[in-house]
């Protein structure tokens, strides 16, 4: 079936995108984050609670890593109570108070421990304030609602309406739910007011600060109309702020990948240092940056591994499970370059598949890393049937081997065998000769990228950043193309 899902035009930035991309060549695990992270820490939330006996809390836990990237935790570390008579937490992470006292709630995962304190108090504990930070972000027919948890909440109530000034008198109550909530079944064109309220034994809070959006139904485009990102696309001041905004504040993406798909993350995180707080992301949009989940995944690693169907499987429970994101991507290894026309077909039937069942989710293709083979090797022959498919089927496509082909000043190394590392066949033998990670060139042969790098000023037109097999500028090219991409798919029209 052709499509890209209904909602991704200018008019509805407020849709969900789960971007999924699944990248590179090692494998994840669930206790750990990156190729080469490791759990660092766990910190438990909500932190130095005070409760009354009967009283339940439901806790979380959350993994800090090496590299900086963090994971929920919840279902997979070992929950205790010092003190059982004080307070009992089951396997999940909710505490029931039992008597008065103090008693510590810890998380644990393998050596590492975080822990909280929880007071049980007799006497009375003093109502929640109103939450703050609150969002309503618009989809079709339905809008997600996010805000701040509140120290000493136990759980919050949504108080909406269709008029402006909406208050806990005037508004339909939906209680007993957590962030981030998403209002489903309205109507499209009618503008939405919220409040928000925390309560706990004591009663509820006042309301906070009022929210509004207005669901909006969507054209899907027609099927001439793909995005393809590609060395075109590298322009990073082309794109208006406009737009970079309106992607953080709309887009949620899942982003699997190993090594080579490191180069997009590694390249966007250099990005912030070089361009400032506009082009931060992080594990959940915290703070109004990019929601970009880095290697959510269970059972894949990419496109290939451990096999060229268990992708697709790993994303319908992830997609089940986590229905505010609605972009995907993954993306290849090395496996494109023996694959056959038939594996080809199966990449693309299942990405397919996916698209018709979850047609609310915007499924973005990807072609594989360069390896040195030419314009008549099968790594070629292979990427341009993917790229074909795309164009004729209006689909979205990120050109992960067409931006290792050109530099920043547009010249095409296409016909001259490039590799992932930017090495190219100077020498005109027909062989591109490299060795070592990153590879370094011999036998009189060069590396576009450092050419490029040492002829203009790093700090000024390039940075540096990790870049995985690779100098920082291929890392910095793939950035700057995966932030058009997000304008793009925020609807910016270009």
């Amino acid at each position: 079936m052709n499509h890209i899902p209904r909602w991704i035009t200018a008019r509805t930035i407020g849709s969900i995108l789960l971007l999924l991309v699944l990248s590179g060549c090692s494998d994840s695990s669930s206790g750990k984050s990156s190729e080469h992270s490791s759990l660092t820490s766990i910190t438990v939330a909500p932190e130095d609670q005070t409760i009354v006996p009967g009283e339940t809390l439901h806790y979380s836990a959350t993994g800090t890593y090496t590299d900086s990237s963090t994971k929920d935790l919840s279902a997979t570390v070992v929950w205790a109570s010092s003190d059982t008579n004080i307070t009992a937490i089951t396997d999940i992470g909710l505490a029931t108070a039992l008597a008065e006292g103090t008693t510590s709630i810890t998380a644990s995962y393998g050596t590492i421990t975080g822990s909280t304190t929880l007071i049980v108090a007799e006497t009375a504990i003093p109502l929640p304030q109103a939450p703050s930070g609150i969002r309503a972000t618009a989809g079709d027919g339905r809008i997600t609602l996010s805000w701040n948890n509140v120290p000493g909440a136990t759980s919050y109530s949504i108080y909406w309406s269709n008029s402006p000034g909406v208050t806990k008198s005037t508004g339909t109550r939906i209680s007993g739910i957590v962030t981030p909530y998403i209002h489903s079944g309205l109507t499209n064109g009618i503008p939405y007011y919220y409040v928000i309220t925390a309560s706990n034994s004591q009663g509820e809070s006042s309301e906070s600060a009022m929210a509004v959006a207005t669901p909006t139904q969507t054209t899907p485009p027609p099927s001439s109309s793909a995005i393809i990102i590609d060395h075109t696309c590298t322009q990073l001041d082309t794109i208006p702020d406009q737009w970079i905004e309106a992607a953080r504040a709309n887009l949620h993406i899942a982003y699997g990948h190993t090594s080579h798909g490191s180069q997009i993350t590694t390249g966007m995180t250099g990005l912030v240092s070089f361009k400032g707080d506009l082009y931060r992301y992080s594990w959940g949009g915290s703070n109004g940056t990019l929601d970009l989940r880095d290697r959510p995944f269970n059972g894949a690693s990419d496109l290939g591994s451990p096999n060229r169907t268990a992708w697709a499987s790993a994303t319908r429970p992830y997609l089940d499970t986590h229905p505010e994101i609605n972009v995907i991507i993954w993306s290849w290894c090395g496996q494109v370059s023996y694959a056959t026309e038939a594996d080809i077909n199966t990449y693309l039937n299942l990405m397919n598949g996916l698209e018709d069942d979850y047609p609310e989710v915007l499924f973005v293709y990807m072609t594989g890393h360069l390896e040195g083979t030419g314009l008549t090797g099968n790594l070629h022959l292979r990427n341009e049937q993917i790229r074909r498919y795309c164009r004729d089927n209006g689909k979205v496509l990120y050109d992960f081997g067409d931006i290792e082909t050109y530099d920043p000043d547009g010249n095409s190394y296409a016909g001259r065998h490039p590799t992932d590392g930017c090495n190219y066949d100077y020498n005109n033998d027909g062989v591109t000769s490299e060795s070592g990670d990153p590879a370094q060139p011999f036998s009189g042969d060069r590396n576009w990228a450092v050419d490029w790098q040492n002829a203009h000023t790093e700090g000024v037109d390039w940075y540096d950043c990790d870049s995985a097999h690779s100098p920082p500028l291929n890392a910095n090219l793939k950035a700057h193309a995966a932030w058009w991409l997000w304008a793009r798919l925020a609807g910016w029209s270009r």
